[in-house]
């Protein structure tokens, strides 16, 4: 029996230092993502790598593939939404956004998850 019991209390203490600290996330307010703005970023989608400018007044460049895209970003509540062009087709996804350590963090209602982190520069043409 205290083997078990020692086992056991390693596997709880093992779950609980494996777990992400909630401290080192936070989730940001509408005028914190507006904040943001203007701000060059690498995303992670379905673990692929995006590059985009986000601009004042809504504009959006972003490059993937080799291939570029403009869209539109904007605050509905405490949300960032944003409309691609080609990407989304037009549609306006919006998400909750955290901060965790250098990553911010995006995420809707479906459970879909979009990462990214500001970059000092990103080469894209306008």
């Amino acid at each position: 029996m205290p083997l078990l019991r020692s086992f056991t209390s390693i596997l709880a203490f093992l779950a609980l230092i494996s777990m992400p600290a909630q401290a080192d996330t936070l989730r940001l307010g509408a005028k914190s993502i507006k904040n943001l703005f203007p701000g060059h970023y690498e995303a992670r989608v379905r673990g692929y790598k995006v590059l985009f400018s986000a601009h004042r007044g809504g504009k959006l460049v972003g490059q993937a593939f080799g291939r570029q895209d403009r869209g539109k970003w904007f605050v509905k509540g405490s949300r960032l939404c944003v409309a691609w062009r080609k990407w989304t087709k037009g549609k306006v996804k919006c998400g909750s956004v955290s901060k965790r350590g250098m990553w911010y963090v995006a995420s809707d209602a479906k459970g879909q998850v979009l990462s990214f982190r500001s970059v000092s520069v990103v080469a894209l043409k306008e």
